[in-house]
């Protein structure tokens, strides 16, 4: 499996490690949210619809990202315009630490988003490059993002218990600072990109169908995952057949409930670790595009017993199995599309954006269904976006990939 990582040269290796690190902080940042927002209302009285403004902020600097991320190394180059750029995600949470103006604290998430959007398209590059599309490398570089989101909520809670939580915000902080100066020892081959050579500024990659195939993909997956991330613990909270299993009442229940549905979002992240590492030594055997299908028909499986499940053990084993197979779609989705990547810097910038839109969306679409009908009827317009995902990942198996001339030029 650690084949490919024998062969690079010393300076490929330290790029290589570097993207990892970074990729761990940004899976840090990304739950670190989540973990600080009760914190964050408490300390500075903000209401419920001012926090989920927040985490709308940061989505929206992630998909700002996904496009500036590629346009801004064709004027300062890749090493400084990542550096910049990531460094806003650790601004934005020292932003957090000294002033609770809601307008400052908006700005504050719309940083987080900018920085962590832009680690993932330069990450995502990068390790696409050095590693020739290798699945293996993508689904390493993905392990370190559930790496940094398992341990995260345990670092913040025993900080936070020691510390108070502006210093277990302070933990991620620091984290970004060693990540910013191992970004700034790179050696990068090819710093600053030709902005005469039109490869680096087309779109034209917009125009073939297996790009757009793999960025409905993308958007699919993304508009699942985040959702499913939003949504589940408040789901499992009130699923009434699960609230039966637990044949208790009144503060024990309540007790038992929030403990039950938190460690089932640990277990999800827990499972897709394993689930990114099954699948970078497996990629190595099967081709990462029946890969994607067969994951995307055990995704669909097992969210649509999850809907149904009315059993605690039934539920577990829905939300193991569907972490498991929603592990390695999105750093499949990354590695198949290098030959865009490597060939049109701005391809990862939209498959990017694509995605992040379907982020956006739909644990907004969840929430609005659900104060209509229910959570189950919320979380039911989830299985939409997972059956589209199974009708794309078909389509990336059976249409005959494209491959863009310039590609082959390089080759």
């Amino acid at each position: 499996m650690f084949s490919f990582i024998r062969k690079l040269s010393k300076r490929e290796r330290s790029i290589l490690y570097t993207c990892f690190f970074a990729f761990f902080c940004n899976g840090s940042l990304a739950l670190m949210m989540g973990s600080a927002i009760p914190d964050l209302k408490a300390a500075y009285q903000l209401s419920d619809t001012l926090s989920g403004l927040f985490l709308s902020a940061h989505s929206i600097g992630n998909l700002i990202a996904g496009f500036i991320s590629g346009i801004v190394p064709l004027y300062l180059g890749q090493k400084k315009s990542i550096l910049l750029l990531s460094s806003l995600a650790f601004i934005g949470f020292t932003m957090m630490i000294v002033w609770g103006n809601p307008v400052w604290l908006f700005l504050a998430f719309v940083f987080t988003g900018l920085g962590r959007g832009s680690v993932t398209n330069f990450d995502n590059r990068m390790v696409n490059q050095i590693s020739g599309g290798s699945p293996v490398g993508t689904n390493l570089l993905h392990s370190c993002f559930a790496v940094g989101a398992i341990l995260t909520p345990l670092i913040f809670l025993a900080v936070s218990r020691c510390m108070g939580w502006r210093a277990a915000v302070g933990v991620v902080v620091l984290f970004g600072c060693v990540s910013l100066f191992n970004l700034s020892r790179m050696k990068l081959q090819q710093d600053h990109l030709d902005r005469r050579d039109k490869t680096n500024s087309t779109v034209c990659f917009l125009k073939n169908p297996s790009f757009l195939i793999l960025a409905m993909m993308m958007f699919c997956y993304l508009c699942s995952e985040y959702a499913i991330n939003g949504w589940l613990v408040t789901y499992i909270q009130n699923k009434e057949s699960l609230l039966l299993g637990f044949g208790k009442t009144g503060d024990e229940l309540t007790a038992a409930v929030k403990a039950y549905s938190q460690s089932m979002a640990t277990l999800l992240w827990s499972v897709m670790l394993a689930g990114r590492l099954f699948c970078a030594w497996l990629s190595g055997h099967v081709h990462q595009k029946l890969l994607m299908m067969v994951s995307s028909f055990g995704v669909a499986a097992f969210y649509g017993l999850l809907l149904v499940s009315s059993t605690i053990p039934m539920a577990t084993v829905c939300v193991a199995g569907l972490g498991f197979c929603m592990a390695g779609i999105c750093p499949m989705i990354y590695s198949d599309a290098a030959i865009f990547t490597n060939t049109y810097p701005l391809a990862t910038s939209f498959i990017l954006g694509i995605g992040s839109g379907g982020a956006i969306l739909m644990p907004t679409v969840v929430g609005s269904l659900a104060e209509r009908f229910g959570f189950t009827g919320g979380m039911s317009a989830i299985f939409v976006t997972i059956v589209l995902l199974v009708v794309f990942s078909v389509l990336n198996v059976t249409v005959k990939t494209r491959v863009p001339k310039e590609y082959q030029a390089q080759a």
